[in-house]
């Protein structure tokens, strides 16, 4: 099973090709099933019965129910004449075998019938080829009659190509005579009819369920037509819809006039014989519109326009040329539309060989079947393989044409709708990152305010002290003074650190932050930090311990960047620990330097760790039981650490300290 699936998709233009050819095949099996069990639920006799010396002899047989006799065609037929019951005995009439000799556009036709002598009624149907005027006389008096015949096409209305009516013998016999005209035709004059006799109310009407079948098909392209309008009217506004809609509009109509269900209808009998063939163009036109969404390409476009082109041409000849001329040019346009469809099936499915997705795939099949069917009919209508009586089965694949179309509008929505709704969790998820940064940015600016008048706060506070220290000299301490000078230079160190980290984040944003890297050694930047920085931090009175494995290799860095993330992480050591130690390490690890700066303070909370090194972090308690820092040291040490190959990382539990590590790549050679 996988193995076929496998074989399936991988040549899914020739899967699609042999399932659009098996339901063609399957749909025209299933157009062409002549039984009426269906209606019934029993099955009917067919009974063939030959002329004899002119007459038709149904004497012989004992039950007429659920019986269908057919007459075979009779030898005789009368040309260019309409027979009455007074003349019937003196016209000459002519062999069938000259039917093709002699052209009639209006003729005669006569059937004798010996019939039990009982006073039975009968139902008879006359069927001929292609549409008809008729009328029907039984012995003597007028029957039946469809459409108008007349004697030339002006006084000539064609109907259907059959006629059904209800009789009864006279003393056993039954003299028919059929009047049939036809004028509309180039390529045949009137057809002789055939005669089937059953008798009445035994077997149903043989073209009713052809009529209400068309009544359904009709309605279901009536409600496609008035779904598809309906969302292009408030939904797509795509063409491509319109032009759909259209389509099965004109599907409507064409299935209500092959059919016959138009007899139901107030429409004369040359309007519906011309609609057909306007049908046929219209057809063609609004599905070359349709399919042009697929015509991408020089060759396509131009299959495209010359479809559309010759469909408008026949157009106009429908509309205003007269029958006789645009059925004599019926050949030339279904062998243009036949090309058109070859070419034009031929060149998209090549198009698409190589990318087709599910949604394409259905489409395809259903425009596959359809056209497949269009051109069955056309070589049928055309006779290119000689006359054949069977059923037009393209109404039927418009159907499955239209039903593939949904399904891939279906699958569309639904991958359209799956891909909105992704899109908007996406822009949901983007929206509440967006509020809780600028939530963040508020929390970081109210706290950067507050932290930058701190010190600012300390600073002129111990200035104006020592001011006023240094106006009494008398009563002047120099320790206190500097004592008071060492917290001013630790504020300003202070300030100068959080100013230098927002402009430092700015720069990161922004893509302007440059690293210069140079040969260096770690135990060199790590001791010139701490003696330029440490003792002005270090305001909680902590023990520094420093411990650098001696023969350290080294490294290439930017120093004053690696100097800063010492200092950022020692400044943090130093603000959450009070009177306890802060340990400095440096240690050859493999290819890499690790350094870790540690504390013995107040340690971080677990829930706290997985977002330490975001920007705008949360900050908490210092070592003195104060919110301090801008929450950006850790965020800029993790960019530079990463901005020379090396990695980051914490370890610390409430209320046991920090171990903050990070390491450098050795330098090469």
């Amino acid at each position: 099973m996988l193995r076929i699936k496998s074989m399936i998709y991988k040549h899914k233009l020739l899967a699609i090709v042999l399932a659009a050819l098996l339901t063609t095949a399957a749909l025209t099996a299933l157009a062409n099933l002549t039984s009426l069990t269906w209606l019934t639920g029993e099955a009917l006799n067919n009974v063939v019965i030959s002329e004899r010396d002119g007459i038709y002899d149904l004497t012989g047989i004992t039950s007429f129910d659920k019986t269908v006799i057919r007459l075979a065609p009779s030898t005789v037929y009368y040309p260019n004449t309409y027979l009455t019951s007074t003349n019937a005995d003196d016209v000459v009439p002519e062999s069938v075998d000259n039917l093709e000799k002699i052209r009639a556009e209006y003729l005669s036709q006569r059937f004798v019938l010996k019939l039990p002598d009982t006073s039975d009624t009968y139902a008879l149907t006359f069927t001929l080829s292609g549409r008809h005027a008729m009328r029907v006389i039984v012995n003597g008096r007028f029957a039946a009659q469809t459409g108008q015949p007349g004697t030339t096409k002006q006084d000539t209305e064609v109907w259907e190509n059959n006629i059904t009516f209800h009789a009864a013998a006279v003393n056993g016999d039954m003299d028919i005579i059929l009047h049939s005209a036809h004028f509309y035709h180039a390529k045949r004059g009137a057809s002789l009819a055939e005669l089937s006799l059953s008798k009445g109310g035994t077997v149903p009407d043989p073209f009713f369920f052809g009529r209400i079948k068309g009544i359904v098909i009709m309605g279901a392209f009536l409600c496609a037509s008035v779904l598809l309008l309906g969302i292009y009217l408030m939904l797509s506004r795509t063409r491509e819809t319109l032009y759909f809609a259209l389509a099965c509009l004109v599907m409507a109509l064409r299935e209500c006039l092959q059919s016959q269900a138009w007899i139901y209808f107030p429409i004369p009998g040359n309007l519906s014989f011309m609609l057909e063939y306007l049908s046929m163009v219209l057809l063609s036109v609004f599905l070359a519109l349709y399919l042009g969404q697929y015509a991408t390409g020089k060759f396509l476009r131009g299959i495209q326009y010359t479809a559309i082109l010759g469909s408008c041409l026949y157009g106009v000849c429908v509309l205003f040329g007269d029958s006789i001329f645009y059925t004599s040019g019926l050949i030339v346009y279904q062998i243009l539309l036949v090309m058109c469809i070859a070419l034009g099936i031929a060149g998209l499915f090549w198009k698409m060989r190589n990318s087709i997705n599910k949604e394409q795939a259905v489409a395809m099949f259903g425009i596959a079947v359809f056209f497949l069917a269009a051109l069955s009919d056309i070589m049928m209508y055309s006779e290119l393989f000689g006359a054949r009586d069977n059923t037009p089965i393209s109404e039927i694949a418009m159907l499955v044409f239209v039903l593939a179309q949904s399904v891939s509008l279906f699958q569309m929505n639904n991958r359209v709708l799956g891909e909105a709704k992704k899109m908007e969790q996406k822009l949901e998820a983007e929206n509440t990152a967006l509020e809780s940064l600028n939530r963040m940015k508020t929390e970081f600016l109210g706290d950067v305010s507050h932290e930058l008048k701190t010190p600012l706060t300390v600073v002129s506070g111990y200035a104006q002290i020592t001011k006023q220290l240094a106006e009494r000299p008398d009563t002047l301490d120099s320790s206190e003074v500097s004592r008071r000078m060492t917290l001013i230079s630790s504020e300003a160190e202070r300030l100068s650190l959080m100013v230098g980290q927002i402009l430092d984040v700015t720069r990161m944003e922004e893509g302007r932050m440059v690293m210069e890297p140079v040969r260096c050694y770690t135990d060199e930047i790590i001791h010139a930090a701490i003696e330029t920085h440490y003792p002005i931090l270090n305001k909680n009175r902590n023990r520094l311990d420093i411990r650098i494995e001696r023969g350290l290799p080294a490294i290439d860095a930017d120093p004053a960047r690696i100097s800063q993330v010492i200092v950022n992480l020692v400044s943090n050591a130093v603000r959450f620990t009070a009177d306890g130690v802060i340990t400095i390490s440096a240690k050859k690890n493999n290819d890499n330097i690790l350094i870790c700066v540690s504390d013995t303070g107040v340690g971080i909370a677990a829930e706290r760790l997985p977002h330490i090194f975001e920007r705008y972090s949360k900050k908490q308690k210092s070592g003195g039981g104060q919110d301090t820092g801008t929450g950006l040291g850790l965020y800029i040490c993790k960019h530079i650490v990463e901005q020379h190959g090396g990695e980051i990382w914490i370890e610390s539990k409430e209320g046991h300290g920090t171990h903050l590590f990070f390491t450098l790549p050795v330098r090469d050679g």
